[in-house]
């Protein structure tokens, strides 16, 4: 994979979720296929929740 900076509009986007996941409690949403940043959400539905638990690689 290629590294490739943000541009200017990416990286006001990222800050400002970033402030708003910790100020006010947003969501940060990520896409599956690439995993870049996708927006805020004030909520997720059970779905997303349960693909991103599903996600997690566990070693027992």
């Amino acid at each position: 994979m290629d590294f490739r900076p943000l541009n200017e509009l990416e990286r006001r986007q990222l800050i400002t979720a970033l402030r708003g996941n910790a100020e006010g409690n947003r969501v940060m949403l990520m896409d599956r296929r690439d995993t870049s940043f996708a927006g805020t959400t004030d909520e997720v539905p059970d779905e997303e929740v349960i693909t991103a638990i599903k996600s997690v690689p566990c070693h027992y």
